[in-house]
């Protein structure tokens, strides 16, 4: 019986240590301005990693909660607009989103634009949108050896207060 005890509490201990880090984590990951946004667009930029600009991307569960936050369009089809979206958003969105990032680095390389020397100078045009739930268009101001290049999302998406980014980004 003691030895249940001990293992208990070392599993209680282990759980409890493990939700604080993911909690940790997350918070990290919140993105709560068109300013913070930019600025991990280009960092995710500057390491060329497609990887980092997808993680700002709205997650399955966005899109999941904002559907179901929608339920009466759906009706009792939820869960099956739910399941459909899934599978279209791991074979579809997320690697249209991967995509549009790789063409921009290519497209910058071209122009001459050498990414791990950027640098971040500000955001030209952000518009805050009208519900919880919004696509706004925001211009990024980089530096590249001294010449100033704009880079255009044409929806930035807004998720309950969070700034996401997607698939509509482009050097303007």
């Amino acid at each position: 019986m003691k030895k249940v005890i001990i293992v208990l509490t070392v599993a209680s201990l282990s759980l409890t240590a493990f939700k604080t880090n993911t909690m940790v984590i997350e918070k990290k990951k919140r993105i709560t301005s068109s300013e913070q946004m930019a600025e991990r667009i280009v960092t995710a930029l500057q390491h060329a990693s497609a990887k980092e600009y997808v993680a700002m991307f709205p997650s399955l569960s966005d899109f999941k909660e904002m559907m179901k936050e929608s339920s009466e369009i759906y009706g009792t089809y939820l869960a099956d607009a739910q399941r459909e979206f899934s599978i279209r958003y791991e074979t579809q969105l997320v690697p249209t989103v991967e995509h549009s990032f790789e063409e921009l680095i290519d497209e910058g390389r071209e122009k001459g634009i050498d990414w791990s020397t950027i640098r971040y100078v500000g955001i030209e045009s952000a518009e805050q949108p009208e519900h919880r739930y919004g696509a706004v268009p925001i211009t990024i101001v980089i530096s590249s050896n001294g010449i100033e290049h704009r880079i255009h999302i044409e929806r930035a998406l807004v998720f309950h207060g969070q700034w996401k980014v997607s698939q509509f980004i482009k050097l303007a």
